[in-house]
């Protein structure tokens, strides 16, 4: 990809200055630390610029955001790292639809695509099979459970009929909840040798989604969905043809390397795509028509990004134990996309990874609390053993507040489902979050500089203690595949009892329930919510269209309101 974007920055400078102007004085940084503010400004304010219109992930913005990081990581010294130079390709999928090509036909019965049958969004876009298909009931086989489907019969190189249900019904006392997922049976069948796979229910209330969602990644195998009664057919035979029509677009994901001749390599990472203008979701507007710029969601990221790797460049021997590969992450804000594409690249398996460390929003430090947010210590006993070696001035951080397993959904999450130890640095939560006023005026840029050099003082600390070792975390979060949403925004520094709600997403669930910004949910059904992990747990325990009572603190009063999901 030819650069064609040259950022212009004496247009800038002015802009620049006067920021640095205001935003300097939110937390005043001494001199060792003030070139560092003016750097993040500079990045932040190229990248947060209308010009780049909000980075929406494979558009023309964040096309000229990888451009301008590239040619920053080539100014650093960083060797490229991509499948093409700097840039490592990603295919993000803009469209799928069925075309009419598309055919099941069980016995001698063709069914009619949309009426009687439809793709499912894990199914192959291109595939067909023809032959003797076998029900396996539910498809489930747990020896722990004394349950298998599979027991008996003869599956493989052969399609399966299978109920997307579970026995008993799926309700979170069950003993069988952990199989409900469909795609987690879909990908067993395909293990044990299965070519494709028809599914049904005798519910029709838990039918599949009907639109294919947007991704490139799927099961490899023709999966569709028929609404007939399959459940008393135990043979017989079919004939699947899948045509799936996919229009893409490439994003970038941006890689820079720094090769000490170790052992180990350390990835740091940072997302550089953001909203647009919030028109295809994640606005927290009602009616979003201005560019959401992103400042704090993440160029200030990326601005960490690129002074870390400054930082190790220029100091290289306090940094000699291990390799560095930068990446600047696309597609964060349409389920890590980025970061997922490149765990499963052949450019991951290039590099033994030590660990991870990825900055999401690190550019909005409350100058009264002064409180830095790390998420995940608990992936590894080394963070907090090298955390209780680094010193900063309480002057500049006052607290460091740590979750063990709260990954949260940001690219570290990609790592840490890995087997890589990965933390998350974070300056909290805020009104501007996935707004048009996330804008370079709000970066408290003294802050950042502060949150950067605790940053790699951390890292010299870690880089003497060799191998960091990986620990799977007792409490991660179900919020990373929640069933239900309320659609709220929770304060990460509040540190009272319960569930402080700092922003609402409109005609969520819990907008409609009357839930505002500022109250505190102290209970959920029957679940007190004590702390933020509270909640994160008992948001997979409900289905939709339940209804719950949900008990509020609003200032000095307490509600219980009732929230249908």
């Amino acid at each position: 990809m030819e650069a064609s974007f040259t950022p212009k920055i004496k247009s800038l400078t002015f802009l620049i200055l006067l920021v640095s102007a205001i935003n300097l004085k939110a937390q005043k940084p001494h001199f060792r630390d003030k070139k560092v503010a003016n750097d993040v400004l500079e990045y932040v304010s190229v990248l947060a610029s209308d010009s780049m219109q909000g980075r929406m992930t494979a558009s023309t913005g964040e096309r000229m955001a990888a451009e301008y990081i590239a040619k920053e990581f080539k100014s650093i010294g960083l060797a490229p790292a991509g499948q093409q130079n700097f840039y490592q390709p990603i295919i993000v999928p803009n469209m799928r639809m069925a075309n009419q090509s598309t055919m099941l036909m069980i016995a001698d019965t063709i069914q009619t695509l949309f009426t009687d049958f439809y793709p499912v969004s894990m199914s192959t876009n291109r595939g067909q099979y023809s032959g003797e298909t076998i029900n396996i009931g539910y498809g489930i086989a747990d020896d722990g459970l004394k349950h298998n489907d599979y027991r008996g019969k003869e599956i493989e190189g052969r399609a399966v009929l299978l109920n997307i249900g579970i026995p008993g019904g799926s309700h979170p006392n069950n003993k069988f909840i952990g199989w409900k997922d469909i795609e987690r049976r879909v990908e067993y069948a395909k293990s044990k040798g299965v070519l494709a796979v028809i599914l049904y229910t005798t519910d029709s209330t838990a039918a599949p989604s009907g639109t294919l969602a947007k991704r490139s990644a799927n099961s490899g195998i023709p999966v569709v969905y028929s609404n007939k009664d399959l459940g008393m057919i135990t043979a017989t035979v079919s004939e699947i043809i899948i045509d799936i029509l996919m229009l893409s677009t490439n994003g970038q994901n941006v890689l820079g390397y720094i090769d000490n001749g170790a052992q180990n390599t350390v990835i740091i990472g940072a997302h550089h795509d953001h909203l647009g203008k919030g028109r295809k979701g994640g606005s927290m507007e009602e009616n979003p028509t201005k560019i959401h710029n992103g400042a704090d969601d993440n160029a200030s990221g990326v601005a960490g990004l690129l002074t870390l790797a400054k930082e190790v460049k220029r100091k290289s021997k306090k940094y000699k134990n291990n390799n560095y590969l930068f990446i600047a992450f696309t597609g964060k804000e349409q389920g890590l996309i980025g970061s997922k594409h490149f765990i499963n690249s052949a450019l991951y398996a290039k590099y033994t990874v030590n660990y991870m460390l990825n900055m999401d929003m690190i550019g909005h430090l409350d100058s009264t609390s002064k409180t830095l947010i790390i998420n995940g210590v608990g992936t590894s006993p080394a963070w907090k053993q090298a955390m209780a070696k680094t010193r900063i001035c309480k002057r500049k951080i006052a607290e460091i507040k740590t979750t063990e397993g709260d990954i949260s959904t940001s690219d570290h999450t990609s790592f840490y489902q890995n087997g890589i130890p990965a933390i998350h640095f974070f300056t909290g939560q805020h009104q501007h979050y996935h707004t048009s006023t996330d804008d370079v005026a709000i970066i408290n840029a003294g802050g950042e500089a502060f949150v950067l050099r605790y940053m790699w003082k951390l890292m010299r600390k870690l880089d003497k203690q060799g191998k960091v070792g990986y620990t799977k975390t007792k409490d991660v979060s179900t919020l990373l595949n929640p069933k239900v949403y309320l659609g709220i925004t929770p304060d990460y520094e509040y540190k009272g009892f319960g569930l402080r709600v700092d922003g609402i997403q409109m005609n969520k669930a819990g907008e409609s329930a009357g839930l505002k910004k500022g109250d505190i949910i102290l209970q959920i059904g029957s679940t007190k919510i004590q702390k933020i992990q509270d909640y994160n747990k008992v948001s997979n325990t409900f289905n939709l269209g339940e209804e719950i009572n949900i008990t509020v603190q609003k200032g000095t009063e307490t509600k219980i309101l009732k929230v249908q999901f």
